[in-house]
């Protein structure tokens, strides 16, 4: 009978790790997370040119304008990877720091 219990309560203990393991995973994939340094870079840099000097601007806006192609091909080498759900996250992301960049040029 104790040794019952004792195998129950060890079943029972390892059942709740194992559980707690797989709810919490191992936090983000190896895609979340190159979407999420990119999209940290772009609105660093989006940071960076709302207070940079005009010549510093003319360097920033070179590298902010090749963050659209960047992106293009990060979307499409992800959609496999990621579900929609996740994609649609990033995006929308993504376009809300285009509309700071482009609120901050001028553009529309």
């Amino acid at each position: 009978m104790i040794r019952l219990k004792t195998t129950l309560n060890f079943v029972i203990v390892f059942s709740v790790l194992f559980g707690l393991v797989f709810v919490i995973g191992c936090g983000n994939s190896k895609e979340e997370q190159k979407l999420t340094d990119f999209l940290k870079l772009y609105s660093d840099t989006v940071d960076q040119y709302a207070t940079a000097d005009e010549a510093k601007k003319v360097e920033l806006k070179a590298k902010l304008d090749s963050f659209g192609s960047e992106w293009s091909n990060m979307e499409m080498e992800m959609d496999g990877r990621l579900t929609p759900n996740d994609l649609e996250k990033f995006d929308k992301q993504y376009k809300e720091i285009q509309k700071k960049y482009a609120s901050l040029t001028g553009k529309s």
